[in-house]
C-alpha cells in the first residue's frame, strides 16, 4: 500500500482543513461567476493533472507486480478502456452514468480511507464505495435541482429531491453499520470523531457554496492533492517540490492533450451549454475509469 508518515499525514489534513475554511470564506464574498471560473481552472489543472500520469504509473506497477510489459501494450489497453467508456455513454447512458457514480464513489472512499485501515479485507471495497457515495449523494441532495438537471442532460433520467434523500439515507445507514463494525474490530487508524467532523465540514461547504464550487473544493482539496502526493511517493519515494516538477515533466503532455481536447469541444459547443456539460461529464468519466483501476492497483501493491 502507498505509505505516508503519520506526521505528514496529520500535517496535510490540517492544511487541507485550513484551505477548505478559506475557500468557504471566499464563497461568502465572491459571486457564482467568479467561483465557477476558479472551479473550472482548478478542475482543469490539478483535477486533470492528478490523473495525467496513469500510463507511467501502470507501467511501473505492472513491472513491479507482474514483470515487464511492453509500453505500447499498456498504452493500447489504456486507450481501449477510454474508448469503451465513451461508447458505453453513447449507447447506454443510464448504465454508464450509474457505473461512473459507483466507481467514483469507490475511488473517493479508497483515497480517503486507504491509509486509515489496519489490514485488508474484501469488505473494504464496500466501505470505500459507501463512504464515497455518501459524499456524492450529500452533494446531490443539497444541490438537488442542479444535480437533477445535469443527470437528465447526460442520461435523460430525471431524479427528484426525495429520491436523493432516500438513497443518501440508505447509503448513510449502511456506512454507519460498517463503520461501527470496523470500530468494534479495531480496524480504523483514523480518529472517529475527527472523521465525523470532516463530514460536517463537507456538509457546510456543500450547503454554503454553489454546486460547482462545493464539488471543486472537495475534489481538488480533499482528493486530487492527496492523490498527487500518493503518486509522487510511489514513483519517487517522497513528495516534495523536486518530485512535483518531475511529476509535471512526465505528465504534462497527457494533461496538455486533455486540455486541448476540452477547449476544442468548448469552442464547438459554446452555444449549447447543456450539451457541453454532457460532453464534459463523458470526458471526465472516460479518464476516471482507467485512473481508478490504476490507483486501486497502487493502493493494493
Amino acid at each position: 500500500m502507498i505509505q505516508q508518515s503519520d506526521f505528514n499525514f496529520v500535517k496535510l489534513r490540517n492544511i487541507l482543513l485550513l484551505v477548505t475554511i478559506f475557500a468557504l470564506w471566499f464563497s461568502v464574498f465572491s459571486n457564482e461567476q467568479i467561483e465557477g471560473t476558479i472551479a473550472y481552472v482548478l478542475i482543469f489543472s490539478f483535477g486533470i493533472l492528478h490523473g495525467s500520469n496513469d500510463i507511467l504509473l501502470i507501467q511501473v506497477a505492472s513491472r513491479e507486480l507482474f514483470g515487464n510489459h511492453h509500453k505500447i501494450k499498456v498504452l493500447a489497453l489504456y486507450i481501449m478502456t477510454i474508448l469503451t467508456i465513451l461508447l458505453l455513454f453513447s449507447f447506454l447512458p443510464k448504465l454508464a452514468l450509474l457505473s461512473f457514480v459507483l466507481i467514483s464513489g469507490f475511488h473517493f472512499g479508497e483515497q480517503h480511507w486507504g491509509k486509515n485501515l489496519i489490514g485488508k479485507d474484501h469488505w473494504d471495497k464496500l466501505f470505500f464505495t459507501l463512504y464515497g457515495l455518501f459524499i456524492l449523494f450529500m452533494i446531490f441532495y443539497i444541490k438537488s435541482e442542479q444535480a437533477s438537471d445535469i443527470i437528465n442532460d447526460v442520461s435523460g433520467f430525471s431524479i427528484k429531491k426525495e429520491t436523493f434523500l432516500i438513497i443518501l439515507s440508505i447509503v448513510g445507514a449502511l456506512l454507519a453499520i460498517q463503520w461501527i463494525l470496523y470500530v468494534y474490530m479495531k480496524r480504523l487508524k483514523a480518529n472517529v470523531f475527527e472523521e465525523l467532523f470532516f463530514l460536517v465540514v463537507f456538509f457546510v461547504v456543500f450547503s454554503t457554496a454553489t454546486l460547482l464550487w462545493g464539488f471543486s473544493i472537495y475534489f481538488i482539496v480533499w482528493h486530487s492533492v492527496p492523490s498527487l502526493i500518493d503518486q509522487m511517493n510511489f514513483l519517487y519515494g517522497r513528495a516534495n517540490q523536486k518530485t512535483f516538477f518531475k511529476y509535471l515533466k512526465s505528465s504534462w503532455w497527457y494533461w496538455l492533450i486533455s486540455i486541448i481536447s476540452l477547449i476544442g469541444f468548448y469552442f464547438l459547443l459554446r452555444d449549447d451549454n447543456e450539451f457541453f456539460t454532457s460532453i464534459l461529464i463523458y470526458f471526465l468519466a472516460a479518464i476516471t475509469f482507467p485512473h481508478v483501476i490504476v490507483m486501486s492497483k497502487l493502493e493494493s501493491s
